[in-house]
């Protein structure tokens, strides 16, 4: 059986231009008398309704919620909306001064202080931004980090060359050896690695089911070049140690798609981070069973009390 996936009451959508054109679906929750604002980034392939019940327990804890993106229904880079791609990471920055500029700063009812919330791709792009833009956010909680990823059975060096030759080869708009458009039927629960929740996994496939445009495939050979590359950024101590926003990373033991020491390493340079690694994690510790999602939101609340 499937987890409820009850849409959190008082949204208001939204959307967004970039200044590259790129067309946005944004959301908010203000809730009421919010004590803060949280922008909160996804993953790689997630969308804005994945992340309901998170939302949710945000707003018990007192906090307007902003998402967007996450792929779902904003603009995709290529015909093939399976297709997961992206030139530079750093075409992030503008999504993300859209959002802050046009829908979140001129609102009344988003409080300040910022709290970036971020999981996986979305906090490699928050480590990135954090960077960027270093008065943006008075805080930062990084879920699962993309610091690194696990290619196995191929070598890591041997899938940098064969995106790197492949990009420059001008194949970066197909798909990475081995890639597919989404089907429910090609991502099965048993050996995922993404969560050992069941009825979370399956109320996740359940969504794509239903909205089938939210859906995303694999990455391409140009997404993969462009996040070696960035990954190469961040993974700098120098990158890190200039970062000085309160940051809290979580990482789980469990963590296959990235690696934990990886993401440990990353936590380790960051000027001010508190990281926590979570028993009995995979990588999307938000979609996890009750008892690991209980130990994240135990240092969740106690960093932002």
């Amino acid at each position: 059986m499937s987890a409820p996936n009850p849409a959190p009451e008082g949204v208001r959508f939204a959307w967004l231009r970039t200044r590259d054109g790129v067309r946005l679906r944004a959301a908010c929750w203000p809730g009421r008398m919010p004590v803060a604002t949280i922008v909160l980034l996804q993953g790689r392939t997630e969308c804005i309704e994945k992340y309901y019940e998170t939302i949710a327990e945000l707003q018990t804890r007192d906090y307007a919620v902003v998402t967007w993106r996450g792929q779902g229904l904003s603009d995709r880079a290529l015909p093939n909306r399976h297709k997961g791609h992206v030139r530079d990471f750093a075409e992030y920055h503008d999504d993300m001064d859209s959002v802050l500029e046009k829908f979140v700063m001129n609102a009344t009812d988003l409080p300040a202080p910022y709290i970036l919330m971020a999981h996986s791709m979305g906090a490699h792009i928050a480590v990135r931004y954090l960077h960027h833009r270093p008065q943006a956010f008075a805080r930062a909680v990084l879920c699962s980090p993309m610091a690194y990823i696990n290619t196995a059975p191929l070598p890591n060096f041997m899938a940098r060359a064969i995106a790197s030759a492949g990009t420059a080869l001008g194949l970066g708009e197909s798909y990475v050896p081995g890639g597919k458009n989404y089907s429910r039927a090609g991502e099965p629960f048993e050996g995922n690695r993404l969560t050992g929740d069941p009825a979370r996994f399956e109320r996740n496939a359940d969504i794509l089911s239903d909205s089938p445009d939210l859906a995303l495939g694999s990455p391409t050979l140009g997404w993969l070049d462009a996040a070696f590359r960035s990954m190469e950024i961040i993974m700098e101590p120098e990158f890190g140690a200039a970062i000085t926003t309160p940051a809290l990373l979580a990482y789980g033991d469990g963590e296959q798609v990235s690696l934990p020491d990886h993401q440990a390493r990353l936590a380790s340079q960051l000027g001010r981070c508190r990281a926590i690694c979570i028993t009995g994690a995979r990588h999307e510790i938000l979609q996890e069973t009750n008892p690991v999602r209980d130990q994240f939101w135990a240092a969740f609340d106690r960093f932002n009390r």
